[in-house]
């Protein structure tokens, strides 16, 4: 019997419980069977997937996001069809690069793949090239080995560059970098806003690293200056006083603060998502819809109203990609269901 084991970092449960059901759903190729390793108090993420990869023998590993919701039941079947056919193939993606970045953004680099997303501002779809490609680098939402080779958390300590490394990594070792051909996208990276605070610190400790075998970046500046973490972090401040104020009865005082917020530059997923929830407030109450009709009427905080909007995104998702087995969705207003559908679907 041959094994093949998820491996995910889990810091939102209710993230990882939702990409579990997308797995579970998945069809097994004939004589195989799946091992689900959550690892949760990583220190890193190479840190996290050594430590899973070491607890399993299985041959065939899946490094995903925990926000990574896989829609194509055959995964499985074609991913190791991709591996049958490439015997040189020691590492597998859905996302990545024809070559190295030559400018510091390395996410802009990304020629490769045929993927849906997510940022809570908008879905959209990165269909970048449907062909079975090789690759350079992959991007780490998700990576599929047959191989281990292990991953360098003695050089890299954060959340970033642990999927460029593994892929130059792998080739160091003589094997092959491949994104599969889709025709469809087989899942959605439901990714949130993209954080950048930490993006120099790390990529510093990788061109330690890998520097010999990689472009000059000297000369270019940092991806994200001191002046944008001292931003970053003032909104984050704001941030958790804008999510008590919810509560205490202020929208039209929020409402207006957003608005003077042109450069969003500086949200992350959660201010996306309270920014969302402002505007179901907002639609409801032009409706004259009475406030015990709400969304907000059944949430006494914003992490029950956070769960409250993620239940419903998950179950529009489900009703398009698995609607065999929706699960429940809170009693909201069309209002809420427009304008989560906006934001999270494709349609």
């Amino acid at each position: 019997m041959r094994k093949i084991a998820f491996i995910i970092c889990v810091n939102d449960e209710c993230y990882y419980q939702e990409c579990l059901f997308y797995i579970e759903r998945l069809h097994l190729p004939q004589g195989v069977e799946l091992e689900v390793y959550p690892v949760r108090a990583a220190t890193s993420m190479c840190q996290g997937y050594q430590q899973a990869m070491q607890q399993t023998d299985a041959e065939y590993k899946v490094y995903m996001h925990q926000d990574v919701f896989l829609i194509n039941r055959d995964f499985l079947l074609h991913m190791l069809k991709l591996f049958e056919d490439h015997p040189k193939a020691g590492l597998v993606g859905v996302l990545g690069a024809r070559q190295i970045s030559l400018e510091r953004r390395f996410y802009r680099s990304w020629d490769i793949g045929n993927v849906f997303g997510c940022n809570e501002k908008r879905a959209f779809h990165n269909e970048l090239c449907k062909k079975e490609q090789r690759a350079a680098v992959l991007d780490g939402m998700l990576l599929m080995t047959r191989v281990d080779i292990p991953w360098r958390e003695e050089w890299l300590s954060g959340w970033d560059f642990y999927d460029i490394s593994k892929s130059l990594e792998y080739q160091r070792e003589g094997y092959e970098v491949w994104i599969p051909a889709q025709d469809q996208p087989w899942c959605i990276h439901d990714c949130g806003y993209l954080n950048l605070v930490d993006y120099d610190r790390a990529q510093e400790e990788f061109l330690r690293a890998y520097g010999e075998i990689l472009p000059d970046y000297s000369g270019q500046p940092l991806v994200y200056p001191p002046s944008n973490r001292e931003r970053f972090a003032l909104m984050m401040e704001l941030k958790e006083q804008w999510k008590s104020l919810l509560f205490l009865g202020h929208i039209q005082e929020l409402s207006d603060m957003f608005q003077k917020l042109e450069d969003e530059r500086f949200f992350d997923t959660e201010m996306a998502i309270l920014k969302n929830i402002l505007e179901i407030i907002a639609e409801e109450s032009a409706a004259q819809r009475p406030v015990e009709q709400g969304f907000l009427y059944d949430c006494g905080s914003f992490t029950q109203a956070y769960q409250k909007y993620l239940q419903v995104k998950f179950w529009l998702r489900r009703n398009k990609y698995a609607p065999d087995c929706l699960g429940n969705c809170p009693d909201i207003s069309i209002m809420a269901r427009q304008i989560i559908t906006k934001h999270t679907m494709l349609v």
